[in-house]
């Protein structure tokens, strides 16, 4: 980053991401690195909502059917804790169940992903920010570097 002073007109602008922001090197964390740090939280219940569309439009258009009330299962029961990622993978996993279980049938019909495939592969996902320690660690994080 050196080189870089941060103003617009050199038009660099870095960004960086990570879920584990206490395995950072502190030479990234000091002054005139990365000054702002912002927390992006999980996907509320339209952005869950959102993502499992979106996954179902994919199927669709690689020659699955997609057979879910999405808006049941963006809500905070099934997916509240899970990440955008956590949910994709899920969703990948259903898909999964339901090509396996097209091929059993001998795989003359296009495989149709149900409700309880993805109600499946969503219920094996333990959610990383379930846990108290990982939530902490962020939030405490977001204190000490967001000022």
């Amino acid at each position: 980053m050196d080189g870089v002073d941060g103003s617009i007109s050199d038009g660099v602008l870095v960004l960086g991401a990570t879920n584990r922001p206490g395995t950072l090197d502190s030479a990234l964390l000091r002054p005139g690195r990365f000054d702002k740090v912002i927390y992006v939280p999980n996907p509320d219940r339209e952005g869950r909502q959102s993502i499992i569309d979106a996954q179902c439009r994919a199927w669709e258009k690689n020659g699955a059917a997609c057979d879910i009330d999405t808006a049941k299962l963006s809500s905070v029961a099934i997916t509240g804790m899970m990440t955008g990622a956590e949910i994709v993978g899920a969703c990948r996993e259903a898909a999964m169940l339901a090509i396996r279980e097209s091929l059993e049938k001998g795989g003359q019909n296009m495989p149709v992903v149900l409700y309880r495939h993805l109600e499946a592969s969503l219920s094996a996902v333990k959610p990383l920010l379930s846990n108290a320690s990982v939530l902490s660690e962020y939030t405490s994080f977001e204190e000490e570097y967001s000022k």
